[in-house]
């Protein structure tokens, strides 16, 4: 019974803050979509994923300029070492020793038409400082839109759980 009363009560809530907001709000240009049937990607799914496998191929070349031109110099990253401002990151990247690397399973989520989230798996080999590099990791990279250019600002990593 509390469950229920708590369910109306949420319900009531968040749809009052709903009619609350202003109805003169500009209507949202129609995001990209994926069609149920088929998981189509669109031109710009696409123009995104190939814009991670470019950072992560500058990466492994421990190319700056490449790297610099797709990231936002403001850009946060966050793994299992904690917040890193990507700024240091292209910093050390001459630290960074990729042997091999792979992305699959990309997917595009749409926060809104000039905000997408590309999540992917990576696959690899390689150190970092003399360290290894986690085989396997679960990323997400936040794209946005800055003028007629997309840019990443946030990247997270998790890494696989070992099996």
């Amino acid at each position: 019974m509390k469950k229920v009363v708590w369910t109306l009560g949420m319900l009531l809530l968040t749809g009052g803050m709903a009619s609350a907001q202003d109805t003169n709000e500009l209507v949202p240009t129609p995001l990209p979509y994926y069609d149920s049937a088929a998981q189509t990607q669109t031109a710009l799914d696409r123009a995104l994923i190939a814009n991670e496998r470019k950072i992560n191929e500058a990466v492994a070349k421990g190319d700056k300029t490449a790297f610099s031109a797709l990231v936002a110099p403001n850009a946060w990253s966050i793994d299992s070492a904690g917040l890193m401002k990507v700024s240091d990151f292209a910093a050390a990247l001459d630290q960074l020793k990729i042997q091999t690397w792979k992305l699959t399973d990309e997917k595009v989520s749409w926060v809104d038409a000039n905000t997408a989230i590309v999540t992917s798996k990576w696959t690899g080999s390689g150190t970092f400082q003399n360290q290894p590099v986690p085989g396997t990791t679960y990323a997400s990279t936040v794209w946005t839109k800055k003028g007629d250019k997309w840019v990443a600002v946030f990247h997270q990593e998790s890494e696989a759980a070992k099996k």
